[in-house]
């Protein structure tokens, strides 16, 4: 005769049936056999004794325990049957002793079907067990370019190193994801010390996730790797279950953001941003507006450095008493959040960090601090807990390169790029583009970063054209110059035209939106959770050129007239046919560019002789 913990598991059984019934799902346990015909052909792995988590146990190998329980392993048979009375026996013996018998089961994809032990399961089930041992065996598929079979054999590399089964993923990239979230560059298989460390993490997170706003719209496990992707493990490891709730609540919206994967919405042009009158009168000042800027650098070592200062001198000038800024140098991923925090006591509104190195660190104080706004210096990523901004410094650096090739003589032109930052191949690769419009035998003959000095002289020496990224002109205190076009005359540098940042009217429009209301109007305009890149160009001065006095006339004017070309968007610079060093078509005639494909540009146009891996890797770092 069944007791009453039968009676009450075998309603939630047949509740689960009718529920899962009525909304066309399979009510009864999975069948692996039924799944996998041809099961006893595939390559098997012993994997012995382990401890698999109860949630992952989600069928039975044959059908023939099938109809007997729910999906979710509640039993469903008479209360007056055999099976009723030896289920009441087992949950009898549990409560006094414990269940210390193994079941057998068959792990396939990371999911677990019982071949001995179905009632073991559903007792531990009802009495809300998180995990049970088994004796384990692995049915292995063969490769393939499914995606869920892809993911699986990420995960049996991640199972290999961590031996952790109860995290589960079904899209490739989330377990290499997470392998580098919680080990970095160390890949040294985990001891059992480690491994319990991160299942007492895991389930303390998870109890926190249920009862999160996240619950029921996001997956656990998705949420878990958004959340370290936001906050590190090591955030993890110190909180409590409260304090993790608190957490995803702060986050949801850039958790939900990931899970959706809708991309950013790309503001290219100032007049992107909404703005009405009303929401200028209701957002008048009321008080200064404060901002701070942390920089990864500082200005006496670093030209990046020195340019946002610039445009920060520049917002001061612009906005007078309506505006107090400070700036913090040397800023890293280990101070970032506690600078971040003290800003927030002192009532800072409006936090630009100014390296894409510093988006993560950026990204984990945006969760913390919800009432600042962040903003980080890179693009094309999808957080829409802080903004992120740059400028197409690649549209004035083809007009620097249309004047390097017309005022070649040979067509040889040395580039020696002293500073790369974010994007330097698409800058390099305009360039190129640039020069060989007006001159067809251009090449640009591109030099290491790290070029001793020794080698700047000899190319200020040799005469013709020469150029210099990423290091402001001599006797110049223009230090926002990225690209430097110059010739030898009379023995003498003779600068010609230069391509440079305009981060103080970036920063003048960004904090202008935050004043008059539209930074908020543009939040509200799309989805919700959107995310929002600026990414200015010449049209919205954020980038430009300079054109020297030593500049030709003619060619004057036909750069500046190509510059309008540019910034009225009917004359675009990577434009094709183009081909890259192994004769490639990378651009094919007509085809337009997306950021991505321009920001990720790993490859250097055919006339570009030099070493585009270790550009690639220099522009990554």
């Amino acid at each position: 005769m069944a007791d009453l913990s039968y009676q009450q598991a075998r309603r939630i059984g047949l509740k689960e049936v009718k529920t899962r019934s009525a909304r066309g799902e399979e009510p009864y346990l999975s069948v692996l056999e039924e799944i996998v015909p041809h099961l006893s052909s595939l390559q098997e792995v012993y994997l012995g004794a382990m401890r698999i988590d109860i949630e992952q146990i989600v069928g039975t190998r044959s059908a023939a325990r099938k109809k007997v329980f729910s999906a979710s392993f509640y039993p469903l048979l008479d209360e007056n049957s055999e099976f009723a009375s030896k289920w009441s026996a087992l949950a009898a013996s549990h409560l006094k002793e414990g269940i210390r018998e193994s079941i057998t089961a068959i792990e396939y994809l990371n999911r677990f079907y019982v071949v001995e032990g179905h009632k073991r399961v559903s007792v531990l089930r009802y009495f809300g067990a998180v995990s049970l041992r088994a004796e384990v065996r692995r049915i292995v598929p063969p490769r393939s370019d499914e995606p869920e079979i892809k993911a699986y054999y990420e995960f049996l590399d991640f199972f290999r190193l961590t031996k952790t089964n109860y995290i589960c993923f079904e899209r490739p990239g989330e377990y290499p994801a997470l392998t580098e979230l919680l080990c970095g560059e160390n890949r040294e298989p985990w001891d059992e010390d480690r491994q319990r460390s991160l299942m007492s993490d895991v389930t303390r997170f998870r109890k926190a996730f249920r009862a999160s706003p996240l619950n029921g719209k996001l997956g656990q496990d998705e949420a878990l790797l958004g959340y370290l992707k936001v906050f590190g493990y090591e955030r993890l490891q110190r909180r409590s279950t409260t304090d993790l709730k608190n957490d995803l609540t702060a986050i949801a919206p850039e958790l939900l953001e990931i899970e959706q994967q809708t991309g950013p919405v790309l503001m290219t042009d100032p007049a992107d941003q909404p703005r009405d009158i009303l929401s200028w009168i209701t957002h008048l000042p009321s008080r200064t507006l404060k901002a701070a800027f942390l920089h990864d650098g500082d200005p006496e070592n670093s030209l990046w450095t020195r340019s946002h200062e610039l445009g920060r001198l520049y917002l001061q000038e612009s906005f007078g008493e309506r505006l107090q800024t400070q700036s913090y140098f040397n800023v890293n991923s280990e101070n970032l959040l506690s600078l971040s925090e003290a800003l927030a006591k002192d009532g800072i509104q409006v936090i630009f960090s100014t390296s894409p190195r510093l988006l993560a660190p950026t990204l984990a104080a945006a969760g913390v601090l919800p009432g600042i706004k962040f903003l980080n210096c890179s693009l094309n990523v999808s957080h829409p807990i802080l903004r992120c901004y740059y400028g197409r410094m690649y549209e004035a650096n083809f007009l620097t390169g249309m004047v390097a090739g017309a005022m070649s003589g040979n067509g040889e032109i040395p580039y020696v790029s002293r500073a790369p930052v974010y994007s330097t191949l698409a800058s390099i690769n305009a360039f190129a583009l640039g020069a060989r419009m007006v001159n067809p035998k251009a090449r640009i003959l591109l030099r290491e970063a790290e070029a001793p000095e020794d080698e700047i002289g000899e190319l200020e020496t040799t005469g013709g054209i020469a150029v210099i990224s990423g290091k402001d002109s001599e006797g110049s205190d223009d230090c926002d110059r990225d690209t430097v076009v110059f010739r030898m005359q009379d023995g003498k540098r003779e600068n010609l035209i230069s391509s440079f940042w305009g981060w103080g009217e970036l920063y003048r429009r960004i904090l202008e939106s935050v004043l008059d209301g539209s930074w908020d109007s543009l939040g509200k305009s799309g989805a919700s959770g959107q995310t929002i890149n600026y990414w200015w160009g010449i049209s919205g001065n954020a980038v430009d050129i300079n054109c020297e006095e030593a500049l030709p006339d003619g060619l004057r004017r036909l750069v500046l007239l190509m510059r309008e070309q540019i910034a009225a968007g009917s004359f675009r610079p990577f434009d094709g046919p183009v081909y890259d060093q192994s004769g490639a078509l990378r651009i094919a005639e007509g085809e337009l560019l997306t950021p991505e494909q321009i920001l990720g540009m790993d490859w250097l146009a055919d006339n570009v002789v030099g070493n585009a891996e270790e550009r690639k890797r220099k522009d990554k770092s």
